[in-house]
């Protein structure tokens, strides 16, 4: 509890020396980049890690400053993450891709060979980082930079095989393993897993990273380096690979020098330029609160959703140590189709659809609230190109419109919900978004590292989440990618985490919620299938019930 406090405290502390300037010179994000030991010559190496010596440059590119054992302090909104952390909530993302092995590969000897180079590949911030002082993360964060060769990659790439053929349950039993079991905080914080077994000439990849070290835009950012459009690309690109950087040109300035567009301002100038930012920051989030606290107490519109009044539901409150894992993927057409047919966007398809599931399921167990569910959606806050920050979005939160049961009008009703939080959050200089998100997040925080999650509200009564991918078919090593589903975690008050992502056509969904508080998972995933064909039958889309191939995608 004493280290909670700390830590939002420092809040105050750390946002006061980022604003005027007067704190500890800015720096790389991931501190340096770590060091590099001697190689030999590409022509001496293993024909299976020439690969990865070819992509050394990219880990560690010429001019880079390096130094072996470095330390970097955590940022305040990553140690957030940190301090959810415990063995009931660990707090890391993930990813899982199935592929299609290329046409004349041996299933097992492809998997061996895709293990040995990527255990061969390098590996670069923030993959090398491990926490100084686990004890003490939630209020003294720090990350020491190991040396990659200090990284113990047998531990940190793995292999596990299904008993074949296997399919979706086999897949989904084992994920759901793989996802309960938090990282070990004394290492680097990723894992990956090749899953072999799979039906069909196929395998998967399951890759999960502390959700302090890479949010979901930033590890689909890394997973474009990983994947590839040709067939014929045989190289292997970990993403783990890919060197977060502060963006300078070899020979540029060193960390600590003056600020970029800094010029020679005093710290008395910046403090007195950042004032009046400050100030206008400070106005638009305070009107934010005043419309939140407004809402709260006269709903002018049933479809705004309002942080914190929120229905009681069987998806809040604790949550325990095993997690269930469900996915689903679609031809990401239907979605689009769907939005345009209604006037919406794909995200407000996607939020009914959700909703419309979780009303059959929470009907069906008789515990339907009156009033509607609302949804937690993070919005990206982060610049383009930005590869070096770890978290950058910021919270909305829209209604599921549960207490609707046509899905043509509770697709409506979400629609101006999104709206209405979107209003809201435009109408704030860029500055604030970050604290509009705040306003209902920190308490939600303190909530948990106060020992009070689940025991009272929380700021809505589920994540959902969706991150754009490539719309282009792509492959890894020569295998096709056939679905990436990302799957969140969850947290004492929030037991349930949708996320989505689109890739090579199709939009994916991963389901992530407690194993005991939610045994209906599996049918809230086939659910959401059946609820995107009665919206298509709603909006005359010529298509009475779903085709058998589709209903049985589910990655198997």
């Amino acid at each position: 509890m004493e280290g909670g406090v700390e830590l939002l405290l420092e809040l105050r502390v750390t946002g006061f020396h980022a604003r005027y300037g007067t704190g500890p010179k800015p720096r790389c994000r991931w501190g340096y980049p770590p060091s590099s030991s001697p190689r030999a010559p590409p022509d001496s190496l293993d024909p299976l890690a020439r690969s990865a010596h070819a992509h050394q440059a990219v880990a560690h590119p010429p001019g880079t400053r390096r130094r072996r054992g470095a330390v970097t302090r955590t940022e305040i909104a990553d140690r957030v993450f940190l301090a959810l952390e415990t063995a009931s909530t660990p707090q890391h993302v993930a990813f899982l891709a199935t592929f299609a092995l290329p046409g004349d590969a041996d299933p097992r000897h492809h998997v061996h060979r895709l293990l040995t180079r990527l255990r061969a590949a390098p590996v670069a911030a923030p993959f090398t980082f491990r926490l100084r002082h686990p004890g003490r993360r939630a209020f003294a964060a720090a990350w020491d930079v190991l040396d990659e060769q200090d990284v113990d990659r047998s531990h940190h790439v793995r292999r596990s095989a299904l008993p074949t053929p296997g399919g979706a349950s086999e897949l989904h039993d084992l994920v759901s393993q793989l996802h309960s079991r938090p990282l070990d905080l004394t290492r680097p914080l990723w894992e990956c897993h090749l899953i072999e077994g799979l039906a069909h000439d196929r395998y998967a990849l399951y890759f999960k990273v502390h959700h302090a070290l890479i949010d979901g835009l930033g590890a689909v950012q890394r997973l474009r380096y990983m994947l590839s459009a040709d067939p014929l690309d045989d190289g292997v690109r970990a993403l783990w690979s890919v060197a977060a950087t502060d963006g300078a040109e070899p020979g540029g300035a060193e960390p600590g020098g003056a600020e970029p567009g800094g010029g020679g301002a005093t710290p008395l100038a910046r403090m007195l330029a950042g004032i009046g930012a400050t100030m206008a920051t400070g106005a638009a989030a305070g009107r934010a609160a005043r419309k939140m606290a407004e809402g709260a107490l006269a709903p002018d519109d049933p479809a705004r959703a309002v942080p914190f009044a929120i229905p009681r539901s069987r998806v809040n409150g604790a949550v325990g140590q095993q997690r269930r894992v469900a996915t689903r993927h679609y031809d990401f057409q239907r979605f689009r189709t769907a939005a345009h047919a209604a006037g919406v966007t794909v995200n407000d398809v996607l939020l009914s659809v959700c909703g419309g599931a979780l009303r059959r399921c929470l009907a069906e167990a008789g515990t339907l609230p009156e009033r509607s569910l609302t949804a937690g959606t993070p919005v990206s806050t982060r610049a383009a190109g930005d590869t070096e920050t770890a978290n950058a979005f910021a919270m909305t939160v829209m209604s599921l419109g549960t207490d609707v049961a046509d899905p043509l009008e509770r697709l409506r009703l979400v629609s101006r919900s999104s709206g209405i939080a979107k209003k809201e959050l435009g109408e704030l200089p860029p500055d604030a978004a970050g604290l509009y998100g705040a306003l209902f997040t920190w308490p939600f925080v303190a909530q948990n590292v106060l020992g009070l999650g689940g025991r009272t509200r929380p700021p809505y009564n589920i994540v959902v989440s969706n991150v754009p991918g490539s719309p282009k078919q792509q492959y890894f090593a020569g295998s096709a990618l056939e679905s990436i589903h990302p799957l969140g975690s969850v947290c004492h008050g929030v037991r349930l985490f949708v996320a989505a992502c689109s890739s090579s056509g199709r939009l994916n969904l991963g389901f992530v919620g407690d194993r005991d508080a939610l045994p209906f998972l599996d049918d809230l995933a086939e659910y959401a299938s059946d609820e995107l064909g009665l919206l298509e039958r709603a909006l005359d889309l010529g298509r009475a019930e779903l085709a058998p191939a589709e209903k049985d995608q589910v990655d198997s």
